[in-house]
């Protein structure tokens, strides 16, 4: 940690020993392996003030399981609401719905969309899941390999978003590359003209919709009903259309990646798969806690002391679950992949913002996986080739060339 005399960008409430003057993103990529990168932090303060938290903004990380779980119950002090900026790039009085609302007002929209997201509804999503997986690898089967980020992780639950939506399928590659400048824009400005343009489709999806609404989740948002009866305002739809947009999107693709390359670097849980379907639950479990991609972000409500740190009103508060869930306290052996751990995963957070899509998202993990290893045999990473990563806001695989001997499939060749 540095010293605050000469860091600028720490306001005065901070100790100088909670000061550190680097980028998290940056620090996140300084290895091959991010995750293994990011929890060296975890050698440090539990909480500790960044030059450049997420997105060259300055603020606290929260850099401990115990108070990353802690926080996201504590939606008083550590707000929803405000700590991201898309409102401002977008020029909109609207924040993401329900996912950038506090309670009370989070817990009357939510209940507008639980019923499309609980087990029950995610089973009657199966086949269709199903029916998209299959049809994403029959393009390659009758190869010996793909990249499967290009080829599968990216298209997979961007499709699957694109049929809840009613939104049509080509838009898969244009809406991909407009969420990839949304997270990931260089610049202020070009995350500005993404996030802008993702809008722009949206509200001619939503006019088109409110004529005719073409799927049961858009139906039921369209025609909700709320507090004293009201319809809810296009501002409230528009925030739970973006919502699904960049949840749908990124966070599935980006967990799918690394799991795919630790089960391309290890034979041994290819084989103990498929000698033991009945674990699959498991395996995702364990493979969401030590490949949770995601980094929430918070606004402090009001001036309070939290673990001896003095928190001011509006800090922004960054809670990288990646951190949390490589942190020995509460998964010993933290790099290692075990199954039947006693502490749960945070990937989809917990308290009132527990993730919407959670069940969805671990049935698309499930049957992904479960698909390559019923079609291909000794899936593996080529000899001489390397995959490729960035670790912003979230850790994602860009690229990962795998190629496989083929199992059960006729129309593959040996």
């Amino acid at each position: 940690m540095a010293t605050s005399e000469s860091i600028s960008f720490a306001p005065a409430h901070v100790p100088a020993d909670l000061v550190w003057d680097h980028s998290l993103a940056e620090f996140n990529g300084e290895l091959d392996d991010p995750f293994h990168a990011a929890a060296r932090l975890l050698d440090g303060p539990p909480l500790f003030y960044a030059r450049d938290a997420v997105h060259q903004r300055p603020g606290w990380v929260i850099a401990r399981h115990s108070l990353l779980k802690e926080a996201f119950i504590d939606w008083e002090h550590f707000s929803s609401e405000g700590g991201m900026d898309l409102s401002l790039m977008l020029g909109v009085d609207w924040n993401l719905n329900p996912v950038n609302i506090d309670p009370p007002m989070h817990t009357i929209y939510r209940k507008v969309l639980t019923p499309f997201f609980t087990p029950k509804a995610v089973n009657h999503m199966e086949e269709g899941v199903h029916q998209t997986c299959d049809d994403l690898i029959s393009k390659f089967e009758d190869k010996d390999g793909c990249d499967f980020v290009k080829d599968f992780a990216v298209p997979f639950p961007s499709l699957i978003f694109l049929r809840l939506m009613g939104l049509p399928l080509g838009l898969m590659e244009q809406f991909f590359g407009f969420e990839q400048g949304l997270l990931r824009g260089h610049t202020f400005e070009e995350r500005v003209i993404a996030a802008r343009s993702i809008l722009a489709c949206l509200t001619e999806h939503l006019e088109h919709q409110r004529a005719k609404p073409t799927t049961p989740l858009m139906d039921s948002i369209i025609n909700a009903r709320i507090e004293d009866g009201r319809p809810l305002n296009d501002g409230e739809i528009l925030g739970m259309l973006y919502t699904f947009y960049v949840g749908g999107l990124d966070t599935v693709y980006g967990t799918l990646g690394w799991s795919m390359r630790h089960i391309a670097t290890h034979p041994d849980l290819q084989q103990f798969l498929r000698d033991n379907p009945d674990k699959m639950d498991k395996v995702v479990m364990e493979m969401l806690r030590m490949f949770s991609v995601v980094s929430s972000q918070r606004r402090v409500t009001k001036d309070f002391e939290w673990h001896g740190v003095q928190m001011k009103e509006n800090d922004l508060v960054v809670m990288p679950i990646f951190i949390a869930c490589r942190d020995p306290e509460a998964y010993p052996e933290p790099h290692e992949f075990k199954l039947g751990r006693d502490e749960q995963p945070l990937a989809f957070a917990s308290g009132p913002h527990l993730c919407l899509g959670m069940h969805l998202a671990r049935r698309e993990l499930k049957i992904a996986i479960q698909s390559f290893l019923d079609k291909f045999d000794n899936i593996h990473i080529p000899e001489g080739t390397a995959y490729a990563f960035h670790a912003g806001s979230t850790f994602n695989v860009d690229s990962l060339p795998i190629v496989w001997t083929c199992k059960a499939s006729p129309t593959c060749s040996e």
